[in-house]
């Protein structure tokens, strides 16, 4: 009577194919939610940095302007109460949304979104100031309407 030990070399090769088949199925899912992830979370540090820099014109009694440049967003205040360079002070830290979540940031009316004293926009009318996400074909977007306030 002989004494088997071990896997044969078919019982290891099946467990192989089949671990390599669900590792196909489910890595494009994996994929796929991370970019729909990092979109989401791009949104929020976006709807985040316009809730600071409307917080920060009504505490700071200040217009404040989250401005888009490229994929870099930050957040500015005039007049200027420290000395430095330039007319702004930065309040925060400029956040490169590419390089942290790899979105694309797109603005549609202008380039920056700003704030009154009071916490309103600085834009007239009832338009709304439109910023859009986007990543590997999920878009997302926010808007921010003349009152100062996050409506999408």
């Amino acid at each position: 009577m002989s004494c088997r030990r071990g896997f044969t070399l078919v019982e290891t090769l099946v467990t192989v194919v089949v671990l390599s088949l669900l590792c196909l199925i489910g890595f494009p899912k994996l994929r796929s939610a991370m970019a729909r992830n990092n979109v989401r979370a791009s949104r929020t540090q976006l709807v985040n940095m316009v809730a600071k820099a409307r917080a920060s014109a009504t505490i700071t009694n200040r217009r404040t302007w989250l401005r888009i440049k490229g994929n870099q967003a930050v957040i500015m205040a005039r007049p200027r109460l420290s000395a430095g360079v330039g007319d702004a002070d930065t309040i925060g830290v400029a956040e490169d949304l590419n390089s942290r979540y790899g979105t694309t940031i797109t603005t549609f009316n202008n380039d920056s979104v700003g704030f009154d004293p009071r916490g309103f926009g600085l834009w007239s009318g009832n338009t709304s100031y439109n910023i859009k996400v986007a990543k590997s074909g999920y878009t997302d977007s926010v808007v921010v309407d003349s009152k100062g306030r996050v409506v999408k």
